[in-house]
């Protein structure tokens, strides 16, 4: 639904050859949504965690986790890398409430400790000690990408707010454009200062803790 909404906005509000790049990009992250669904998976065997939310995947490895927070439906892991990933697990809003989506999301925070707990024992810590430094180069190299393709969002998002049609005849079309345009403009900025923060101070991370 939220894909089909997009797709209508790019298309209306913005010059033809964006907004048909944006509606197929959208178009078809919403029908792989449709299709492949959303799924958690935890395998002990294989030591990681697998999220997944229509194309985008993310393989996590259990003895990396480092935190996980649960707040309501949503949940966060802190990993070793300086990396962090957060997923909404069901019943995100009213709608899902009163269909009796059930919250689920403590339960996948218990599991994803517990499994973790498992593989983090000794021996994996005297394993991990022996590539402490070359994860800490990694840990900057992937900071540095996150910052960089934050500020490019950020870019982006200011360039889009410049795009967009706002003089219609229609004075209702007129003032949401002009809406759209302000929230790019506003996050995109807001995008590029958060960038430049990091880039200066380094990027917080979640605190220790289970």
């Amino acid at each position: 639904m939220i894909s089909a909404v997009l797709v209508v906005i790019a298309l209306v509000f913005f010059p033809l050859w964006l907004g048909a790049t944006i509606a197929v990009l959208v178009g078809v992250f919403g029908v792989s949504v449709a299709v492949l669904g959303a799924a958690v998976t935890i395998d002990p065997a294989a030591g990681v965690v697998r999220t997944h939310l229509g194309l985008i995947f993310h393989r996590i490895r259990l003895a990396d986790v480092t935190a996980v927070i649960v707040d309501k439906a949503k949940v966060s892991l802190g990993r070793a890398n300086g990396w962090e990933i957060s997923f909404y697990a069901w019943r995100q809003d009213r709608l899902d409430a009163l269909l009796r989506v059930p919250v689920v999301a403590s339960d996948i925070g218990h599991a994803i400790s517990a499994a973790a707990a498992a593989a983090q024992t000794p021996a994996a810590g005297d394993a991990a000690g022996g590539v402490r430094g070359a994860r800490r180069t990694s840990e900057r190299t992937r900071r540095r990408l996150a910052t960089v393709v934050l500020a490019v969002a950020g870019a982006l998002g200011v360039a889009g707010s410049l795009l967009v049609r706002v003089h219609w005849h229609n004075p209702a079309l007129t003032v949401f454009g002009v809406i759209i345009a302000l929230v790019l403009g506003v996050c995109g900025l807001l995008y590029l200062l958060i960038a430049l923060f990091l880039l200066l101070t380094g990027r917080p991370r979640l605190s220790e803790g289970w």
